[in-house]
């Protein structure tokens, strides 16, 4: 079964997110790859992504099914006022007693979010293996979908989102205030462990994750699959969006990136190597041989492996 679903993992996450598009690389990179904000300058940014905790979460459990030992929650929950994120719950069908390992996961950019034909396999795998997997949808995908993107082509979204330097910024800081009230209700209402809590991203979410973790101090590690400082259709963001600014700020907390050799999105040299290089160890990268999204059955046991060790480390570490 396990076999099957690795299998399934490979060919589905390759065919959907590795459109291997021949997209023109950039003129350039920002500034902040050479040379990150100093610390003075990064604290003015934390004001973006405060949040009240005085607003209540409101929980909402729309349904839940088991389904070969996995059981699912659709649920909805208040992060700031008037905004309603949309999430799924996966963890096995009769967890141990305690508190949970957990995991917040972060969709790419395709219409679906969370919902994605590619992403579920993916939250199920994770959650197959011993996790609380709580995967949200970000602003403007999923049940969240506005006028501000249709056709959910690579041009619509750069056009209106991506390459809309405001209006992306705007993006990113609502996605740190919906993922922080996140971790308060999963410590809350449903047994996750204060201190055994990741952050996994996909492609854009990978961006978002490097961007939340280092704001959200919580969070034991970060996995970035797929992401970068930017990718190959995108021309500039400001300073508080650009994930050069915050990478380094993860540690002492773990960090781990998968990227593949032949990505013609987040190009390595471009994209990937920078960005790396800027963060501070505890710091591991995994390449795969592939384009944007392959993982192999090995790549994805290593993942697991990771969120295993860095769930089990003392806070103190």
């Amino acid at each position: 079964m396990r076999s099957r679903l690795f299998l399934f993992l490979i060919s589905v996450f390759a065919l959907l997110v590795s459109v291997e598009r021949s997209l023109p690389q950039q003129e350039g990179m920002d500034p902040w790859l050479q040379r990150p904000v100093d610390d003075a300058t990064y604290r003015t940014y934390l004001d973006f992504f405060a949040y009240s905790k005085q607003i209540g979460i409101d929980l909402r459990v729309s349904g839940a099914a088991d389904k070969e030992g996995l059981r699912t929650e659709r649920l909805s929950f208040q992060s700031t006022p008037g905004i309603r994120v949309y999430a799924a719950l996966y963890q096995p069908s009769n967890p141990p007693a305690g508190k949970r390992q957990t995991v917040i996961f972060l969709h790419g950019g395709t219409p679906q979010g969370k919902d994605e034909p590619y992403m579920v396999p993916i939250v199920s795998l994770l959650a197959r293996a011993g996790f609380s997997v709580l995967a949200m949808n970000m602003q403007y995908f999923g049940e969240r979908s506005t006028d501000l993107l249709k056709t959910f082509s690579e041009l619509e979204k750069h056009e209106r989102l991506y390459n809309q330097p405001s209006v992306y910024l705007a993006c990113v800081t609502q996605t740190a205030k919906d993922v922080r009230p996140a971790c308060d209700m999963m410590m809350e209402e449903r047994s996750a462990d204060s201190d055994r809590i990741a952050l996994v991203g996909v492609s854009r979410g990978a961006i978002a994750a490097a961007i939340i973790g280092a704001v959200e101090t919580r969070f034991r590690g970060v996995a970035m699959l797929f992401g970068g400082h930017f990718d190959a259709l995108e021309k500039g963001h400001l300073a508080a969006a650009c994930p050069a600014n915050y990478i380094g700020r993860l540690a002492p907390r773990r960090l781990l990136m998968v990227n593949a050799t032949e990505d013609s999105d987040m190009i390595r040299e471009r994209s990937v190597d920078p960005l790396f290089k800027l963060a501070q160890q505890p710091k591991k990268i995994v390449w795969t041989k592939g384009g944007h999204g392959y993982m192999t059955d090995e790549h994805w046991k290593e993942v697991i492996q990771w969120l295993g060790e860095t769930l089990a480390l003392k806070r103190s570490t």
